[in-house]
């Protein structure tokens, strides 16, 4: 459903502006998200799961837009980390709040999603709408640019890989004998925490460091995590191995939000970061549904080791369109 709203929800807001959505947005994400800790019927909860994802689809939408609309230059590129790091900073701490609730009772971490209620007024006293809605529609034609082509699909990508820790690791963790819901938590939260340090210095590494070799350094570092993911022999040498792997997570998406934000005009923005969300949703979706057969057919070891043929794949499409855009531009 996220995959589904964010593109729909990015031209609405270049029509008609950000903010008012964006209470619509953290509204429905509380209500919806905290309502599985009553609800009973299957089909309720799976509808409740529906109305989260297009919240999450309209939040997730606004939140990075209004970061192009708010900062430009080096302001720009410090807060693309800074809201990366936080994204990483709330993974450390409600998975592990997460994982130390679900010690009680599988409907008690639910009631986190009521967080976002706190947001609603803090929206109002401290976000402004950045223009007026007129200056969001578009007065003059913009050509697509042939980058984003890749970077949208590689987004897809990317999201498929990150999200096969939370969908893969607590029985990566029972293969090894551990079966306390806390340890998935606290793992979890490693791996948001190795998201975090890369974040905070994405700037300075960004200053230093072209877009690509940016991307490059996080897909080595992403490769590494997860290769010894898939060659673990102890609980000590996973936590290290999904620090490694956050550490290249969080540079790699940081440099990917602020690379479309950067290739997106004014007019369009809102419309290109919600295909943005939407893919990088999409990859969320069909990466359990990638995961489950090859797991099947082989085990959790060769999952996280073949994650390096994505990776790999990832790098070769950034290259090459990198050199087709050069060549373009001689010609």
């Amino acid at each position: 459903m996220i995959a589904i709203i964010a593109p729909f929800a990015g031209r609405y807001i270049d029509k008609f502006g950000r903010i008012k959505l964006l209470y619509v947005g953290l509204i429905g994400f509380a209500v919806s998200g905290a309502s599985v800790y009553f609800l009973e019927n299957l089909y309720l909860i799976l509808f409740s799961r529906v109305l989260l994802g297009m919240s999450i689809g309209i939040i997730m939408t606004i939140a990075v837009t209004l970061v192009g609309d708010y900062f430009e230059g080096e302001a720009h590129q410090k807060f693309i980390g800074y809201q990366s790091a936080f994204i990483g900073l709330s993974g450390v701490f409600f998975m592990s709040l997460g994982g130390f609730l679900a010690t009680m009772h599988w409907r008690v971490p639910f009631l986190v999603y009521l967080f976002s209620l706190l947001l609603i007024p803090m929206s109002f006293f401290f976000l402004k709408e950045p223009n007026s809605a007129s200056a969001y529609s578009s007065n003059h034609s913009s050509s697509p640019n042939q980058l984003l082509k890749v970077l949208f699909p590689v987004g897809t990508l990317f999201m498929l890989l990150f999200y096969l820790f939370p969908t893969q690791l607590p029985f990566l963790l029972k293969s090894i004998g551990i079966i306390d819901p806390s340890y998935s938590g606290n793992t979890l939260a490693i791996n948001a925490l190795g998201m975090v340090c890369s974040s905070f210095f994405y700037s300075k590494i960004k200053k230093r460091l072209s877009f690509l070799q940016v991307a490059g350094a996080g897909l080595i570092m992403m490769g590494m995590g997860y290769f010894f993911t898939g060659n673990t022999l102890n609980f000590e040498m996973l936590l290290a191995a999904v620090f490694v792997a956050g550490l290249g997570l969080g540079l790699f998406i940081a440099n990917l939000s602020f690379w479309v934000l950067e290739l997106s005009p004014a007019q369009v923005r809102g419309k290109n970061m919600g295909i943005l969300t939407a893919c990088l949703f999409l990859g969320q979706f069909i990466s359990p549904i990638i995961a489950h057969p090859v797991v099947k057919m082989t085990n959790l070891s060769f999952l996280f080791i073949s994650s390096l043929f994505v990776i790999g794949l990832i790098g070769i499409s950034l290259v090459a369109a990198m050199r087709a855009l050069k060549n373009k531009i001689r010609e």
